[in-house]
C-alpha cells in the first residue's frame, strides 16, 4: 500500500486529505450563513410534516455530523491511546457517509414519488434500487478489512488510513450503485418534466431547472469520488466522500427552499386559476389516498398547487 511512498509523499498525501475535508466544510458553513434567514422565513413556525422534518435532518446532520471528521484529520498528538481513538473516528466516518447518502435517497424518493403523482410503480422502482444499492455497500463495508500500514510518528498528524488497491476497488463499486441510482432519478425527472407544460413559472419548470443542476452536480462529483479509489494514492482515497456529502446536502436544501419561495408559489396559484378558468379543469389530475395526515382528501383532484405543498 504505502510501502512504494517516500515518508514526504505519504504527508503530502496526508494534507491534500484534510484539504479535501476542510474546503468544503468552510463552504458548508458559509452556505449555512447565507441561507440560514431563508430558512427561518420558510421553515421555521410552519406545521410538522415528514418534509420539514427531512429538511432539518439533512441540513443540520451535514453541519454537525462533519465535526467528527475534522477532528479525525486534524487532531495531532502522539498519545498511545490514539490508535484506538482514530479506529473509532474511522467506523463513525464510514456509517455516517452511509446513513447521509440514505438519508439523501429517500428524499429523493419522496421528491420523485410526488413529482409522479404517488405513482406506486415508480415507488417501487426507486426503493428497490436503493435498497439494493444499501444493502451492496453494507456488504462492502462489513466484509472490508482495516490494514493500515502507516509509520506512527506519521499518525501523529491526525488518523489518516492506507487502504489496499482491491478494497479501493470494492469502494468504487460501493459508490458506483449511488451513481446508478442518481441517473436513474435524472431521467425520470427529465422524462416526467418534458410531458407537461414547461412555462415560466410552473412547478415542472422549478422541478427540472433545479433537479438538472442537481443531478448534473452530483453525477460529477460522484465520479470524481470513484475516481479517488481507482487511481488515488492509498491515503487519498475516498478523501472525496465528505466533498459528496456536503455538496449532495447544500443541493438539497436549496432545492427545499426553492420550493417554498413565495414568488414560485404566488405564480404556481395565478396559474392553477387561470387554466381552470379557461379549461375548466385543473392543471395535474388524479385521484390519491390522503398523504401523512395532509388534508388533500381521497376523491380530490390533485392541482399543482397541491403537489408543490406535498413536496415542501
Amino acid at each position: 500500500m504505502t510501502e512504494s511512498l517516500s515518508d514526504v509523499e505519504i504527508q503530502q498525501q496526508i494534507e491534500i486529505s484534510r484539504y479535501l475535508v476542510l474546503v468544503p466544510f468552510t463552504v458548508l458553513v458559509y452556505e449555512y450563513t447565507l441561507t440560514f434567514r431563508l430558512e427561518v422565513e420558510r421553515y421555521w413556525g410552519t406545521r410538522l410534516t415528514a418534509g420539514n422534518a427531512l429538511f432539518f435532518i439533512n441540513r443540520y446532520s451535514a453541519l454537525f455530523g462533519t465535526v467528527p471528521i475534522l477532528v479525525e484529520l486534524l487532531s495531532t498528538t502522539t498519545d498511545p491511546s490514539k490508535a484506538a481513538m482514530c479506529h473509532g473516528f474511522q467506523e463513525y466516518h464510514k456509517y455516517f457517509v452511509l446513513l447521509s447518502q440514505i438519508l439523501v435517497a429517500v428524499m429523493l424518493i419522496m421528491r420523485t414519488y410526488a413529482l409522479y403523482e404517488r405513482n406506486k410503480y415508480v415507488l417501487a422502482l426507486t426503493v428497490v434500487v436503493t435498497l439494493t444499492v444499501i444493502v451492496f455497500a453494507l456488504y462492502i463495508l462489513l466484509a472490508g478489512s482495516s490494514q493500515d500500514t502507516l509509520d506512527p510518528t506519521l499518525k501523529s498528524f491526525g488518523c489518516p488510513s492506507a487502504a489496499p488497491h482491491d478494497s479501493n476497488l470494492h469502494l468504487a463499486a460501493a459508490w458506483s450503485g449511488m451513481l446508478i441510482f442518481d441517473v436513474m432519478i435524472f431521467v425520470l425527472t427529465v422524462y416526467k418534466a418534458l410531458r407537461h407544460d414547461m412555462g415560466s413559472g410552473s412547478l415542472f419548470s422549478v422541478l427540472f431547472r433545479d433537479g438538472s443542476m442537481y443531478f448534473g452536480i452530483m453525477i460529477a462529483v460522484n465520479v470524481g469520488n470513484i475516481v479517488t479509489y481507482t487511481s488515488g494514492g492509498p491515503i487519498i482515497s475516498g478523501s472525496a466522500t465528505t466533498i459528496l456529502n456536503i455538496v449532495s446536502s447544500l443541493m438539497l436544501t436549496r432545492l427545499m427552499l426553492n420550493l417554498r419561495d413565495p414568488r414560485i408559489l404566488r405564480a404556481q396559484r395565478n396559474r392553477t386559476t387561470r387554466l381552470t378558468t379557461t379549461h375548466d379543469s385543473p392543471a395535474i389530475t388524479t385521484f390519491m389516498e390522503p398523504y401523512m395526515g395532509t388534508d388533500i382528501p381521497m376523491d380530490s383532484m390533485w392541482t399543482e398547487e397541491e403537489e408543490l405543498e406535498y413536496m415542501r
